[in-house]
């Protein structure tokens, strides 16, 4: 995780959390490619399926940190085109063009699901050496940013400093959301988004939330 649509990650996390709470613990995590089928699958094998959100070690690219327009999404397509409105607390947003250029008619996110606060601690680490994609025994690729991993003990943790981990939720069902009907922001409303983030509290964040979503369903 890290900075995106304009948005520095401290921020994010702050109205995440807030999120968290005006959902009896449950929010919404964008991300930028489908995970498929996975997040089902492996947690009815499992029982539950955890998910480790990790700062990106990396600068943030040009277009997360100036995108042009950012995209509010509105609702979540099912597989059948079934289109259901996120629920009332929720905001997840994104850039709104793909890197082509063209407008994104989808983005994803992760239901997430945690009992205690999102509070950023950078204390423990997972290796990269340990980890492999899901089912294929695959070593992550340098570009991926989401994925379902396994975990070993055969990796050299000391050929990597590793991924720090910030906070650990659980991911809940349906696990992943196809997310779609995006209203662009103006760039006023992108302002009050950044500015109650960085400066406002759990109160001014709701009242926020509500006018920009009751603003999405206006016709």
């Amino acid at each position: 995780m890290g900075t995106e649509s304009g948005e520095e990650l401290a921020a994010i996390v702050t109205r995440k959390e807030w999120e968290r709470q005006l959902g009896q613990g449950t929010f919404f995590w964008g991300i930028g490619q489908s995970l498929g089928s996975l997040p089902e699958v492996v947690a009815e094998k499992m029982g539950h399926l955890p998910a480790i959100f990790s700062p990106m070690s990396s600068r943030p690219r040009a277009i997360d940190v100036t995108p042009g327009e950012i995209a509010l999404w509105t609702a979540s397509a099912a597989a059948d085109g079934t289109i259901t409105r996120l629920p009332v607390h929720a905001l997840v947003t994104s850039r709104a063009t793909l890197p082509s250029g063209k407008r994104k008619l989808n983005h994803y996110a992760l239901a997430c699901k945690a009992d205690a606060p999102l509070t950023v601690r950078l204390g423990t680490r997972v290796y990269p050496e340990s980890l492999t994609n899901y089912g294929t025994g695959r070593k992550l690729g340098g570009s991926q940013v989401t994925a379902i991993v396994d975990r070993t003990e055969t990796g050299n943790t000391s050929a990597s400093t590793g991924y720090p981990v910030a906070f650990v939720v659980e991911l809940a069902a349906p696990y992943q959301l196809k997310l779609a009907e995006p209203r662009i922001l103006s760039a006023e409303e992108s302002t009050q988004i950044d500015n109650v983030s960085r400066t406002g509290d759990l109160a001014a964040w709701k009242a926020l939330v509500e006018e920009l979503r009751a603003r999405s369903t206006r016709p």
